[in-house]
C-alpha cells in the first residue's frame, strides 16, 4: 500500500493538470462552460483527496464535494476556504467512467 504522503502527491499531480487544461480554457470565449467546469470540479475533487489521504481518512469512492467535505467534518479537519461555496461545481462532475466499467 502507498504511504499517505505518496497518495497525496499523486492527487495533487493530478489536479495539477486539471488546473492547467482549466486555466487555458477559461478565458476562451469559444469554449463552453461544462469543459471548463468539468476540470474545475476535478481539480477540486482531487486537491480534496489529497488532503483526505494525507491524513489517513479513509474516503468513498465519490465525485460529489459535498460527501468529500462531510469527511471532512467527520474526520475533524477544518474545511478549506470557500467551502461553503464548492458545492456550485458538483454539476459538472462526471456520475461515471464508462472506460472503467
Amino acid at each position: 500500500m502507498k504511504r499517505p504522503i505518496d497518495l497525496a502527491r499523486k492527487y495533487l499531480a493530478l489536479a495539477d493538470r486539471d488546473i492547467k487544461v482549466f486555466l487555458k480554457l477559461i478565458d476562451d470565449p469559444e469554449i463552453d462552460d461544462e469543459p471548463v467546469g468539468f476540470h474545475a470540479q476535478q481539480a477540486m475533487e482531487k486537491c480534496l483527496k489529497a488532503v483526505l489521504a494525507y491524513h489517513r481518512v479513509e474516503f468513498r469512492r465519490t465525485r460529489d464535494l459535498k460527501d468529500l467535505l462531510g469527511t471532512f467534518q467527520d474526520a475533524n479537519l477544518p474545511l478549506p476556504p470557500f467551502a461553503d461555496q464548492i458545492h456550485i461545481l458538483n454539476p459538472f462532475a462526471v456520475a461515471s467512467n464508462p472506460q472503467r466499467r
